[in-house]
């Protein structure tokens, strides 16, 4: 039997859809629909944080998470299903913007980001002492957390994510122009291997082309 109620499978399987290597990993799959949650408070819009738990690794929604973890064909099927019955009721804009950052970053990455949230934090002392099943109220999602949404928002513009395309290298998300992604070789793909092996980077690293051909990192 699935538990999973009927917005959290039109958004899995929007994720299932359009971004099938996140909606693989458990961790991004459950950063995807927190992040979706949480920019729709953000944007003055009512949220669906039923069933949203505590964990050491951030929110979890846990009907999904036992969905996905025991019954993943059924989760698959059903989630795809449901998008594709009511693709509507999935705010485009925000979806993208949901899936792009959990492309960006890597799971420590997204959980750190998440830790920063009050609606995790409140409890965090509980959930660190070995506490199991803590709930989560979207009470406790305050100004703080709508701020770092909003700012999310602003980081992560429409137009950029309308014209990124992201390259995972050993860890590091490299994230290019949809032309310049077009235009690169392999000798680019080795420079990028090397600095992934080199460097100290931080996800996202931003990459263009100068006149030149060359790459630049930001």
């Amino acid at each position: 039997m699935i538990y999973s109620d009927a917005h959290k499978l039109e958004l899995s399987g929007w994720l299932q859809t359009e971004n099938e290597s996140a909606y693989n990993s458990s961790l991004k799959l459950q950063k995807f629909l927190f992040l979706y949650e949480s920019f729709s408070v953000a944007d003055g819009e009512t949220a669906n944080f039923t069933s949203l738990k505590g964990y050491e690794r951030g929110p979890v929604f846990s009907n999904v998470w036992g969905d996905y973890t025991h019954e993943r064909m059924d989760f698959d099927e059903m989630a795809l299903d449901a998008y594709n019955k009511n693709q509507v009721a999935i705010n485009q804009k925000r979806a993208k913007r949901s899936s792009f950052i959990v492309s960006i970053l890597t799971e420590p990455e997204l959980s750190a980001l998440t830790h920063q949230m009050n609606i995790w934090k409140v409890k965090e002392d509980a959930i660190k002492s070995g506490a199991k099943h803590i709930a989560l109220y979207s009470s406790d999602f305050n100004d703080h957390d709508k701020h770092l949404a909003k700012t999310l928002e602003m980081m992560y513009p429409d137009e950029l994510i309308e014209n990124s395309k992201v390259l995972s290298v050993n860890g590091y998300y490299f994230v290019f122009s949809k032309e310049d992604f077009s235009k690169l070789q392999e000798k680019d793909e080795d420079i990028l291997a090397t600095l992934a092996e080199n460097e100290d980077l931080h996800n996202p690293v931003f990459v263009e082309r100068d006149v030149d051909g060359r790459l630049l990192i930001d």
